[in-house]
């Protein structure tokens, strides 16, 4: 019987995925579309929803609860922005479904609007049930530039229930394995001021351009002594935090000392390093240059700013018992640590105790001919039917399953 459920509600999934792949919603833009599609959804089987929108309300949220009003809880989480295709080269169209054989082709099959689909396409099913557990859905916006939204989403899910969830899914493409770690990241810009002069004075003045490049050799240098001091976390790769540059841009010409010089870089951080601890101590470094430079041209400064909110790590134990309901939900045996950063680690830090798990493979996701396999949602369309049984009895210990 719950074959021929998941058979019927997979054909329903991806009539589902081909109407949120038709959304070419990019990380940035009004989602205001996506947004409408998904609250009808939810309106056409009577669930009430909070929808959260930014300052200038073009962009929005939605969250909701299916279930009655208690504590522990689990929330299933995703995001409705995707990247963009611009400047890759597809074969087949790039925001209407495609299949061919068992792949389903388009941006944002893998991430994560299968996730969604599957997560859309069991809310009868839930709203049928008798849980004694609530289940929340919560999808948020502009996640694939920054996860701007996720702070703010969050907050309201803890705001705006009397009961607070225990536990959250978030749907990132996993192949459905249990993902318990996460590195964190964060977007910074950098930029040197200086004064202008003819480059036959180079010595006499103080070039933004040469300055600029002993603060990037400082931040690979600190990247080199996580390598040196061997602060690994081997289930990551590369195992220690990287300190990335990304761009440099200065001066106006080649005879001019250049006044001005900015360069983009990024952390990604291993759960036991701090990205705070990192940036507080490149701005003091910067503070001593800055008053070194000052003596010789006083208008000198640096300044470096965040392109965004700091989006934490992610390090749930492998003891915890959201690993070990996931794992009984997929018949999965062990967790796994990827190098990327989602919104799970605002979860966690939140107080849920959070894990990612979603169909589809990241080494799909982002790329040209982006694809999900139906096997994918029909298993997270299992685990999503397994995790309705936990809600209706509210047990894990009864929750024992073999392997999909």
């Amino acid at each position: 019987m719950m074959e021929k459920n998941i058979q019927n509600r997979l054909n329903n999934t991806i009539s589902i995925l081909g109407d949120l792949v038709a959304f070419s919603v990019l990380g940035g833009e009004s989602n205001l579309s996506i947004a409408e599609y998904i609250s009808t959804t939810l309106q056409n089987n009577n669930i009430d929803y909070h929808q959260v929108f930014n300052s200038s309300e073009d962009k929005v949220s939605i969250h909701c609860r299916i279930g009655p009003e208690v504590d522990g809880g689990i929330i299933l989480s995703g995001h409705m922005d995707v990247v963009p295709t611009k400047g890759q080269q597809w074969s087949k169209p790039d925001f209407k479904l495609t299949q061919e054989d068992h792949k389903l082709y388009a941006r944002g099959t893998s991430d994560m609007k299968g996730f969604l689909a599957c997560c859309l396409a069991m809310v009868p099913h839930l709203k049928e049930s008798k849980l004694k557990k609530p289940i929340y859905l919560a999808f948020s916006y502009d996640e694939e530039v920054g996860c701007l939204a996720s702070e703010q989403l969050v907050s309201s899910i803890k705001s705006a229930y009397k009961e607070q969830p225990s536990f959250a899914v978030i749907g990132e493409p996993s192949l459905m394995q249990t993902v318990n770690g996460e590195k964190g990241a964060a977007f910074f810009k950098t930029t040197v001021y200086s004064s202008a002069a003819h480059s036959s004075e180079v010595r006499k003045s103080i070039s933004a351009i040469e300055e600029a490049t002993y603060l990037i050799q400082w931040l690979l240098g600190k990247m080199d002594d996580f390598i040196e001091q061997q602060d690994f976390d081997n289930r990551f790769d590369p195992p220690y935090s990287t300190i990335h540059v990304g761009t440099i841009n200065g001066g106006s010409a080649v005879n001019i000392v250049a006044d001005q010089c900015e360069f983009a870089w990024d952390v990604r951080n291993i759960p036991s390093d701090c990205i705070q601890e990192i940036l507080d101590c490149f701005e003091r470094f910067c503070e001593k240059k800055t008053a070194e430079k000052q003596e010789t041209v006083p208008n000198f400064k640096i300044k470096t700013s965040k392109q965004f909110s700091i989006v934490p790590s992610l390090d749930t134990s492998e003891n915890s018992e959201i690993v070990r309901m996931v794992n009984s939900f997929n018949g999965n045996e062990s967790t796994s640590a990827v190098s990327f950063a989602s919104e799970a680690g605002f979860f966690s830090k939140a107080g849920f105790e959070t894990v990612v798990c979603g169909p589809g493979s990241m080494d799909q996701g982002h790329r040209a001919d982006e694809f999900i396999e139906t096997n994918e949602l029909k298993k997270c369309l299992s685990f999503l039917e397994r995790l309705s049984d936990w809600a209706k009895t509210g047990n894990e210990a009864n929750m024992n399953y073999e392997k999909i």
